[in-house]
């Protein structure tokens, strides 16, 4: 994202207050809810809510954040309604949000609600407010000790806070229940109350601000008792879920205010020492800060900013949005170069600073993550049967050891079920147990996840044969669970759906997995998805064809700073991947070989000297369940969660900056993707292709190959190499018949050519151009879709020209008497004066 922050005062933008965004009627909605959630709106706005063109209610919103406001309704919703929203102040009136519509929460959830969870914990002995997320927007929730409800909130948000009373006792056992229709949820997982940390932390403050009317707290202790004080006088005391406490409709505060809190826990233990803030000046307030910002968007989102403050933004110079964070309703749609202004203003306070930013034709926005889906508590066992072992994580009716299957899913459908291997190691230590926050991950959407204890291959010897009998042991595995699903007493019995099963390996175990597909014989089995992580290749060693992974969704995972598989062999299988319906790679710079695995200690990254330092492990594994979850759940569970293995959406919590993805979809229009044998001088479409001004483009192998452009290549693909160079230059590839590319993307694998020892000077980039039927042209360059990666520093010869998947817009292509409604010809202008080479591979339009 381009942005940075300005003075507001050399700013030529129209100040004048005159559109009030519409508020966000927080979604989803569901039959028997009785309240609704809205946020966005300014400070101390009046809420309309309209049901089906009716007004049914006016609240006042008070502040917006950090919750918005929960607005109980006369009537519980039915599926089918619709709900708005809009806001009110005394000068102004905005719009009415979106409709949204309220479905039956059975069309989604079939088996049940998703479970609670208590959110943050541990929950702490005196402890008197649990905050509560995970829940349906107008569910009724719950709290019980030991057995007894000693909370509840009825028409609840989607994270409530629940007073508790009485306060917490030590050793109990807390859960979270919640129901939506008389529909109940499972339970929360269940947490031990324990003593309260002593001494209690001291409280801090975010930064106060004069003209404000909200203090927020950080370093709260769950359940713990707040008191704030404002220049010596007791505000109040307010119980609070741990983290933070922000508390509003404070009288427009003063710069130089001082702000003093404390918190306690048990009666009769002392409370924290007091954490103390003062109020800045006007002056001092600062300039908002926002995520991703893309060509096409109606909205931004803020990831900084001061809670009670109005949000405005001014598109061009004109105010298109007004609001509070963290999202703002615009009246237009933003397009690629456009300029943005966003401003902060309090009470009586006008900010100095305004954040721009430039307006990037792709940068996809950060939504959720795929990994966070949590709907069954989780059974676990392990097995061991005729030489057969591993462990088994399932949705279970409740969480520990040897549970029943969870009736409710098993009433609705069967389960898909996926199968992991680990690859060579040390046969002393349980790899197979490495993998269980995945399973976890897995296990808690529905998904039944059994990971195979591999030792018995490990060790000895290698090669093919090793791969293969490794493809044979897995098979075997699932022959064992196709007859646990048809023997009566089983906690399988009648569950397991072998029509939808994943297969996931690591190393070795990811070259068995691609392998399994091709040897499998099993009756009723249909792989779906496969996940190679890091895996060798140990067929192209031995000079034998790369298996081509076709029939199934291929996914590879492949960490830049490997020491074990350091060719990232895993590529080779991404480039002879036939899409069904899409392959996807993931190539993360900062990771290594081993920490995905939690057995597997050693930071292998480290065997060569100079390495860039890796990740922590916990990043690791953030990265393998969040792709991961998102492959399984986009063809076992058929959820849309495709979009973050294409780069539409990007997972929160997950290091994205570091992962550098290719995707292809089957069945989209390949313009080029070099592998006919037809020459640079012709396209995939069997049309002309031609370079001007002394362009010298051609086509190579990219791989470990005599026909490489140069030994940084390590896929199994062929595609072309193109020096920057003169103005002028430019690669034009023509299309049969012009093609209409408002609603399309242009898609084509890049990346800088590294001499495969060292990065070389500065990035590097390129234009890519559409020409229309009369010979008008327009231009998007590289770094207006995210750039093109740098490669890895890794130790000498080890440097790799890495391709990566850049999407451009159709939308994005806008000059002058340039038609995208009818387009010849795709462009490639690279007339950088760094004069880098880079390479380029499968042009598409999707």
């Amino acid at each position: 994202m381009n942005a940075k922050t300005v003075s507001r005062r050399r700013l030529a933008i129209k100040e004048a207050p005159e559109r009030l965004s519409p508020p966000i009627v927080v979604e989803p909605l569901y039959q028997c809810a009785t309240a609704v959630t809205v946020i966005g709106f300014v400070p101390e706005a009046q809420i309309d809510v309209e049901v089906n063109g009716a007004l049914v209610t006016t609240a006042p919103g008070g502040f917006p954040w950090p919750k918005g406001v929960t607005i109980a309704l006369p009537n519980a919703l039915v599926a089918g309604n619709t709900v708005r929203a809009r806001q009110r102040t005394p000068q102004l009136t905005s719009g009415w949000s979106n409709p949204v519509g309220v479905r039956d929460h059975t069309a989604d959830y079939p088996a049940g609600p998703p479970r609670p969870q208590i959110d943050p914990a541990p929950v702490f002995q005196c402890g008197l407010r649990t905050g509560v997320g995970n829940l349906l927007t107008g569910s009724n929730v719950w709290i019980t000790a030991d057995g007894a409800e000693v909370g509840r909130v009825n028409g609840a948000s989607q994270h409530q806070g629940v007073n508790v009373n009485p306060a917490y006792g030590l050793g109990e056992y807390v859960r979270a229940w919640s129901e939506m229709c008389k529909d109940p949820s499972p339970p929360s997982v269940g947490h031990v109350t324990q003593i309260p940390p002593a001494p209690l932390p001291v409280l801090t403050f975010d930064p106060v601000y004069e003209g404000g009317q909200q203090v927020t707290v950080r370093e709260v202790v769950n359940g713990a008792r707040v008191a704030l004080y404002r220049n010596g006088v007791l505000m109040g005391t307010w119980p609070c879920w741990g983290g933070g406490l922000t508390v509003s409709g404070l009288t427009p505060i003063a710069s130089g205010d001082v702000f003093r809190a404390s918190q306690a826990m048990c009666p009769g233990d002392p409370p924290s020492h007091p954490g103390e803030t003062t109020a800045l000046p006007c002056g001092a307030l600062p300039a908002p800060q926002v995520g991703p910002v893309q060509a096409g968007d109606t909205q931004i989102t803020l990831t900084q900013f001061v809670p009670d403050a109005a949000i405005s933004v001014y598109l061009n110079g004109m105010l298109v949005g007004l609001g509070s964070g963290p999202v703002v309703i615009l009246s237009r749609a933003i397009a690629m170069g456009d300029a943005l202004y966003i401003v902060q203003d309090l009470r009586g306070c006008r900010s100095h600073f305004a954040l721009e930013v430039q307006v990037l034709c792709v940068d996809p926005p950060v939504r959720g993550n795929p990994s966070a889906l949590d709907l069954f508590p989780v059974g676990f066992f392990d097995y061991q049967s005729s030489g057969l072992k591993g462990r088994v994580f399932y949705p279970a009716i409740d969480d520990s050891a040897n549970q029943p299957f969870n009736e409710r899913l098993a009433g609705v459908r069967r389960a898909p079920i996926v199968f992991m291997a680990h690859g060579n190691h040390d046969p002393s230590d349980p790899s197979f147990l490495g993998y269980d926050y995945f399973q976890r991950d897995l296990a808690k959407m529905g998904v039944i996840a059994v990971s195979i204890d591999c030792n018995s291959l490990n060790g000895g010897y290698g090669g093919v044969q090793n791969i293969e009998d490794r493809a044979d042991l897995i098979i075997e595995h699932i022959a064992y669970f196709q007859a646990l699903d048809t023997t009566a007493g089983s906690i399988f019995f009648g569950h397991v759906d072998f029509a939808r099963v994943g297969l996931m390996g690591h190393s070795r175990g990811g070259d068995a997995v691609v392998t399994v597909p091709t040897v499998i014989a099993l009756a009723g089995v249909t792989i779906r998805a496969v996940l190679a992580l890091a895996p060798t290749n140990f067929r192209f060693r031995a000079g034998l064809p790369t298996i081509a992974p076709q029939g199934y969704a291929f996914m590879t995972i492949l960490p830049a700073g490997d020491g074990d598989v350091s060719d990232n062999n895993g590529a080779q299988f991404y480039d002879q991947a036939k899409p069904a319906p899409f392959k996807s790679q993931l190539y993360v710079h900062y990771t290594n070989h081993n920490y995905f695995n939690r057995i597997w200690l050693e930071d292998d990254s480290q065997w060569t000297q100079p390495q860039p330092a890796v990740v922590a492990r916990w990043e690791h594994e953030r990265i393998l369940t969040s792709y991961g979850c998102a492959l399984f759940r986009a063809r076992l569970l058929s959820h849309s969660t495709w979009q973050y293995l294409s780069g539409d959406l990007l997972p929160s919590g997950v290091l994205t900056q570091h992962a550098h993805r290719s995707y292809e979809w089957a069945k989209v229009v390949t313009v080029d993707n070099h592998e006919d044998g037809n020459t640079i001088g012709t396209n995939s479409r069997g049309q002309p292709t031609s370079q001007l001004s002394g362009m010298s483009a051609n086509e190579y192998a990219f791989g470990q190959d005599p026909a490489a452009y140069n030994s940084s290549f390590y896929g199994e693909s062929t595609g072309m190499v193109i020096a920057s160079g003169q103005a002028g230059r430019i690669f034009r590839t023509a299309l049969p018949t012009p093609r209409d590319l408002t609603r399309r993307e242009v898609w084509i694998r890049a990346a800088e050519v590294t001499d495969g020892r060292a990065v070389i000077g500065a990035s590097t980039g390129f234009e890519l151009g559409l020409e229309d039927g009369n010979g008008f042209r327009a231009w998007v360059d590289t770094d207006m879709v995210g750039g093109l990666p740098r490669p890895y520093a890794r130790d000498p010869g080890r440097v790799k020209t890495m391709l990566q998947t850049l999407r451009f817009k159709g939308a994005c292509f806008r000059a002058g008497k340039f038609r995208i409604e009818s387009v010849r010809a795709i462009l490639i202008r690279c007339d950088r004066s760094d004069r880098h080479a880079f390479a380029l591979d499968d042009l598409q339009i999707v």
